[in-house]
């Protein structure tokens, strides 16, 4: 065909994607889409981009370094430079021009594909519009019966064009073509008719409906042919030529649109323009061929839609803005240059300024540096900081900001003299040498610049410490003036000087006076220099009044002469003569003597003075003397003790009766005290006079004592081996036995001590005899003790009358875990726990000063900080005189006996699990509350909870992760109360609380509503058991006391009932207890009663509801529904009853009734020929995962001798996705049995579509909810599709319930939903009455 040919031109890929857009677009957005399409056509992607680049942030530019002052001068722009700019203003115009060009020839580019895109776009519209208005005259022309006379032509003429107003008469043409009938009575076009038929016979078979039109155009002709019914022929609709432009009509402005036209492709004549109405209909020209981009076949018509694009005439429009940029830019390009002229102007009045400003600040002999502090100011104010604290503590809380800071004190010169002095090569080694410190010396002055500014300073002097390239110390000068105008701080001078020369000689001055001064004040001893003639103390290193203990104030008061005051007055007048004789004799000697002076605290110090003469007249006069007065008190006092203890050593060692003796440095005895008369009788001169090896009994004995004084006589004389004997022997133990003068053996115990001088050197031997028969008794009888003691069982502790620890056995160490070097001279308190159990221990020593002894439990501590109850017992000795010797202390860890008491109290009293109080406990203290506030008239809040759906997680996951669930209930239920209320657990998953008594109903209102809301909310988030997240709920209860009752089994009712009624309320909220509860839980307790009794007693029915096609025409099943139908109340609600018989547990049993009845009643409808294809039936979650399900179906299909094809059973969403793989198991053996299945109320549940194919299911009912809307609900419109289109492409039926609205059934017949159920076809209704219904509409389709 020569129009098909002529569209090769156009370059497929264009047709294939704009084809590919139009189809994803709705047919009513195609003119919005168009006008997107030539917006972002005319911005171009030039212009998107410059856009995007509009947004990017911009770059930082780094800090500027700053440069010497011979860099910074530069050189003025010349010719060169400035060339260069010049040419670089032109390439920008150029390349401005350039994208000019560019952006003009892809906007041009963009208006081309836009009206492509157009024209496929209303090339589907128009196709759409055509099979929309297709379809409604299929719908209205008659099935099986034609017109048969001309009145009911007309008639139905007449109603066709109320769907169909350009429709001007109807005709019906044979298979052949022949017209059969005419609403006109006559066919002037009827060859015209029979020729167009017979030219495309298969096209007329095939295709439901086609468009064409005569060959003048003047009538549209619309040919239709039903798929079904008792017609055979074509239905003929002849039609007026507005029916393009309503086809093509746009709502908007054309004149901005895309060109198109509408053409027969068989004749080639114009049909419609986008510009105007064609008629008659023209030839196609050539300049349309020519500005074709588009050629697009009308679906199902002769007709097809050539989209327009004339180039010239786009240039045209688009010209003007090109050149009015293009003079824009060039205005613009004017400036650069006007600004380089003025540039050059301005630039060599600088450089002659900059000459001079150089030649003077190089040409200085001082070092300079010109610091630019504009943008310090800016940056203070901006971080706030208005004063030095505000400036040390943004320091302090930001460190890292130092370098921030002082990055604005910028040095942009430095001259040669400066460069040299600081010994840098640049600015930037000034700035990090002066400002930053390099980065953190001392010697950096960044922080007292920063200073100066924020005190408004006028001048800031200081001087700094540096190191030069050798490591000498280089000492600088520094003078900063500030500018009073801030606008002046780009250039601030500041002045460097080198003072190092004499910086060291002041130095070296202040090390020598520094030396000399500590020598004389680290001496200990008071050194003065006294003026001979005024008498007053010019220098000296230590205070003598403060030494003396006063104070300035005391000092000040006695005057500079206070030492005069101070000195004793017998010491006073000697000395005053001691000095009259110095001057006498011209101080050539020294004088020496002691004075006494008075300390503060009333002693008399006593001081060593030694003067002489330190500077004298010309005329050899004294002038001034020094002076050394040393403290030598404690010398003097030392000396007298030493005295005063030997000669009370010596009484000591007469008067105890102990035998001492002691030898010379030559071993022979010197002293042997009188106490020998005492021990052995003997005199000490008999001794002196025969030895005392003669007192001995048993010679082998002195074996030992005479191989000490072997080695001692060995070592005398000889240093080295004196010092290793010192080193090496130390006291040495001898045990002999003496005979006593009267003939008696006596035990003797000698302790032997080498006695050495101060300069080690050896003077004798020290030697301490004991009788030893006492001690050997006694020491008899505490082996005894000590036995009983160490083998106790029990801790025993022994004090002495002050109460500290003495004595303590191994039991002791095993209960307190102390060892007892531990306890030993500390008090028992250290053991006790607190200081109320100290306090305890005072009243036990009062007891026992009463009585003598205590017994009683006292908790301790152990050594590793651990509490335990002991029964302790403590007794009180005494001596020989009465008097009190030591307390004896025994006590026991009774800490076992004690946990288990606690453990048995815990049995008694709290919960096992959750350890919370439990019901005797909770109750115990529910009285006492309801007693305290009967007596203060306060009010009690009482709160019963219980966890909804609790049981199903306890018997699916066990009752380990039910424990674990209460447990983190309980810890949840403590968080929501305080400390003083009371959480109890009654038994299963049923709490209870008990908070604390208000004042007033209403605070004891709000506290309640408080911890509901609380408890509540912390049930949002989920329990975690076995890796996996669930949710439970709770119905609360509260009632309240007095309001609700006063006594207690009265309030735990009513409380109980307020859970209850909460549970009923839809669970997950609180109820405060209403007087009218307990009428409706005994009407709940009637209900139960009266559900335990209904299958028994047949009071349940089945009532059908029918489900249609999607067309609403055909029946397709029944669906059953259960319904209670009670004596007394009547047709129950399901609502009403269902849920309780999911909480009894009789859903399987009447589950179960419910199926074999459905499964009865089909068969008999079966029986009795009433055409009812299946029925389907709700199964329940505990019937589904029971395990038995699919025996009980096979059971009752062999029963009633049902098909399996003929019963359909629905799930919801939930059931299913419990537990995927057993939910996997059971579908399969229910697939088995040849059942069929359905999703029910699908898309409200949680089901993943990755399981949804798993699934061997046949049908998705979409739920109500996403009916309720359609069709001008937007977002169910959607969801209803797509649910739709998911389930067909999964090869799965739809059935839609809750339709009630033929716009309903419009929409959902219009997607393709397979088949419909709600009241528009009929409510649910008994069997009878459902057969009835059938047979009236079977009556009605066979009349």
């Amino acid at each position: 065909m020569p129009a098909r040919r002529k569209s090769t031109n156009v370059d497929p890929r264009i047709y294939l994607n704009a084809r590919g857009r139009a189809n994803q677009r709705r047919p009513e957005d195609w003119h919005f889409a168009t006008t997107q399409g030539m917006l972002g056509a005319f911005r171009g992607p030039r212009a998107i981009a410059a856009k995007s680049q509009d947004h990017k942030l911009p770059n930082v530019t780094p800090p500027t370094r700053v440069k010497a002052s011979s860099q910074l001068l530069g050189t003025p722009v010349r010719g060169t430079l400035k060339s260069a700019l010049a040419t670089l203003v032109l390439l920008l115009l150029a390349m401005l021009f350039w994208l000019l060009v560019e952006q003009f020839q892809e906007t041009l580019q963009q208006e081309r594909q836009t009206s492509i895109n157009y024209s496929a776009d209303l090339a589907d519209h128009i196709g759409l519009s055509m099979a929309l208005r297709a379809e409604t005259a299929l719908n209205l022309l008659p099935v099986d019966k034609s017109p048969r006379n001309q009145r009911q032509q007309q008639a139905l003429v007449k109603q066709l064009g109320q769907s169909l107003p350009s429709l001007q008469s109807l005709a019906l043409l044979s298979p052949a073509g022949e017209v059969l009938l005419d609403s006109t009575g006559t066919s002037p076009d009827a060859a015209y008719l029979a020729d167009w038929v017979k030219r495309s016979p298969s096209r007329n078979r095939t295709e439901g409906y086609y468009f064409s039109n005569n060959s003048d155009a003047s009538i549209i002709y619309l040919l239709l042919r039903q798929p079904s019914g008792a017609i055979d022929g074509y239905w003929l609709l002849r039609m007026s030529p507005d029916l393009l432009q309503n086809l093509t009509h746009q709502n908007a402005n054309s004149s901005n649109r895309p060109q198109w036209l509408v053409e027969n492709s068989q004749t080639r004549k114009v049909l419609s323009r986008a510009d105007k109405n064609v008629s008659p209909p023209s030839a196609l020209s050539q300049r349309d061929e020519d500005d074709t981009v588009l050629l697009a076949a009308i679906s199902h018509s002769d007709w097809q839609l050539r989209g327009l694009f004339n180039d010239r005439q786009a240039i045209e429009q688009l010209l003007p803005g090109l050149i009015g940029k293009c003079l824009l830019g060039l205005v613009f390009s004017l400036l650069p240059i006007m600004a380089l002229l003025n540039m050059r102007r301005r630039q060599r009045q600088l450089h002659e300024g900059r000459r001079r400003y150089h030649d003077i600040f190089e040409g200085t002999g001082v070092a300079l540096c010109v610091l630019d502090l504009s943008s310090l100011p800016g940056f203070l104010e901006r971080e706030k900081l208005h004063d030095t604290d505000a400036l040390k503590h943004w320091l302090s809380d930001h460190p890292e900001h130092r370098r921030q800071l002082f990055e604005q004190l910028r040095i942009t010169e430095v001259n040669q003299v400066a460069m040299q002095l600081l010994e840098v090569d640049s600015g930037e080694g000034a700035w990090h040498k002066l400002i930053n410190g390099c980065p953190l010396s001392s010697s950096a002055i960044g922080y007292q610049v920063v200073e100066a500014v924020l005190d408004q300073q006028q001048q800031l002097e200081l001087e700094i410490k540096l190191t030069d390239a050798s490591g000498r110390d280089q000492h600088l000068w520094l003078v900063l003036r500030l500018p009073v105008d801030q606008q002046d701080y780009h250039a601030v001078i500041l002045s460097i000087s080198d003072i190092t020369s004499r910086k060291l000689i002041e130095l070296s001055l202040q090390e020598r006076e520094s030396f000399w001064s500590d020598v004389v004040r680290t001496v200990p001893d008071h050194l003065y220099v006294q003026n001979v003639i005024s008498q007053r103390i010019i220098f000296s290193n230590h205070h003598l009044g403060q030494t003396l203990g006063y104070s300035a104030v005391e000092l000040q008061e006695m005057g500079a002469y206070f030492w005069e005051l101070l000195l004793h007055p017998e010491d006073a007048e000697r000395y005053h003569q001691l000095r009259k004789e110095q001057q006498e004799n011209g101080y050539k000697q020294l004088m020496q003597c002691q004075l006494r002076f008075r300390h503060q605290q009333g002693t008399w110090r006593r001081f060593d003075i030694r003067e002489q003469a330190f500077a004298r007249h010309t005329g050899d006069q004294v002038s001034r003397i020094v002076g050394v007065a040393k403290d030598i008190t404690d010398q003097i006092e030392a000396s007298e003790s030493l005295r005063d203890s030997e000669q009370r050593y010596r009484m000591l060692a007469e008067s105890i009766s102990d035998v001492i003796f002691s030898t010379d440095s030559s071993l022979r005895m010197n002293y042997l005290s009188p106490s020998i008369q005492t021990v052995l009788g003997y005199d000490a001169q008999w001794v002196f006079d025969n030895g005392w090896q003669s007192i001995i009994a048993t010679p082998q004995q002195l074996e030992g004592i005479y191989n000490l004084i072997e080695r001692i006589r060995g070592a005398l004389h000889k240093p080295q081996q004196l010092s290793a004997l010192r080193a090496q022997v130390q006291t040495q133990l001898f045990l002999f036995d003496c005979l006593r003068a009267d003939g008696h053996k006596v035990p003797i115990e000698l302790r032997l001590v080498l006695v050495w001088d101060e300069d080690d050197g050896f003077e004798g031997i020290l030697g301490v005899g004991r009788d030893m028969s006492q001690q050997r008794r006694a020491e008899k009888d505490l082996r005894m003790a000590a036995t009983v003691f160490e083998h106790s069982t029990s801790a025993i502790l022994i004090t002495d009358p002050a109460g500290y620890i003495v004595q303590a056995n191994e039991a002791f160490s095993r209960v307190s875990g102390y060892a007892v070097a531990q306890v030993l001279d500390q008090l028992p308190s250290m053991l006790t726990v607190d200081d109320q159990q100290r306090a305890h221990l005072a009243y036990v020593l009062k007891q026992l000063h009463l009585h003598g002894t205590w017994e009683g439990e006292v908790w301790l501590k152990r050594l590793n900080g651990e509490h335990y109850p002991a029964w302790v017992g403590i007794t009180a000795v005494l001596d020989d005189e009465g008097d009190l010797a030591s307390y004896v202390c025994f006590f026991s860890d009774i800490s076992e006996r004690k946990a288990s008491e606690q453990r048995i109290h815990r049995l008694a009293y709290y919960d096992a699990l959750t350890h919370l109080p439990n019901r005797t406990l909770f109750q115990d203290r529910l009285h006492t509350a309801l007693q305290q506030a009967e007596r203060n008239k306060s009010w009690v809040v009482l709160m019963f909870l219980d966890l909804d759906r609790f049981k199903p997680i306890n018997d699916s996951l066990g009752h380990a992760a039910g424990d674990r669930m209460l447990k983190d209930m309980a810890i949840r239920l403590l968080a929501c109360v305080g400390d003083d209320d009371t959480v109890a657990r009654m038994g299963g998953d049923e709490f209870t609380l008990l908070l604390q008594p208000r004042t007033t109903r209403q605070k004891a209102l709000n506290r309640a509503i408080n911890v509901a809301e609380q408890i509540l909310a912390s049930l949002v988030k989920p329990f975690v058991l076995e890796s996996r997240e669930f949710f439970v709920t709770a119905s609360i209860g509260i009632a309240l006391s007095p309001q609700d009752g006063n006594e207690l089994s009265q309030l735990m009712k009513n409380a109980d009932t307020a859970m209850y009624h909460a549970k009923e309320r839809g669970k997950n909220n609180f109820q405060f207890y209403q007087a009218d509860m307990n009428a409706s839980a005994l009407e709940r307790l009637e209900l139960e009663s009266d559900l335990r009794h209904a299958l028994e007693q047949q009071e349940f029915i089945l009532y059908y509801q029918p489900q249609f096609s999607g067309d609403g025409k055909r029946l397709t099943g029944v669906e059953a529904l259960l319904r209670w139908n009670h004596s007394r109340r009547g047709l129950v609600p399901p609502g009403d009853f269902i849920p309780v018989l999911e909480e009894l547990g009789l859903v399987v049993e009447v589950g179960d009734w419910v199926l074999a009845e459905a499964c009865r009643q089909l068969k008999l409808w079966h029986q009795a020929k009433v055409r009812v294809p299946k029925v389907s039936v709700n199964i329940s979650a505990r019937q589904f995962s029971d395990g038995q399900l699919g025996t009980r179906i096979a059971n009752i299909l062999k029963e009633t001798g049902l098909s399996p094809a003929c019963l359909e059973l629905e799930l919801t969403e939930s059931i299913l996705m419990r537990e995927v793989s057993e939910a996997l198991h059971i579908l399969a053996s229910l697939k088995n049995l040849g059942l069929s299945i359905a999703v029910d109320d699908f898309g409200t549940g949680y089901s993943s579509l990755n399981y949804l194919k798993q699934f061997p299911i046949d049908v998705l009912k979409i739920d109500r909810t996403f009916v309720d809307g359609l069709p001008s609900g937007e977002q169910d419109a959607q969801i209803a599709r797509a649910i739709i289109a998911m389930a067909h492409s999964l090869n799965l039926a739809v059935i839609a319930e809750g339709v009630e609205t033929h716009e309903q059934l419009d929409f959902l017949r219009e997607h393709g939903c397979d088949e419909v159920q709600g009241y528009l076809f009929g409510r649910p209704m008994p069997a009878g009455q459902l057969v009835e219904q059938l047979q009236a509409a079977s009556a009605d389709l066979q009349a």
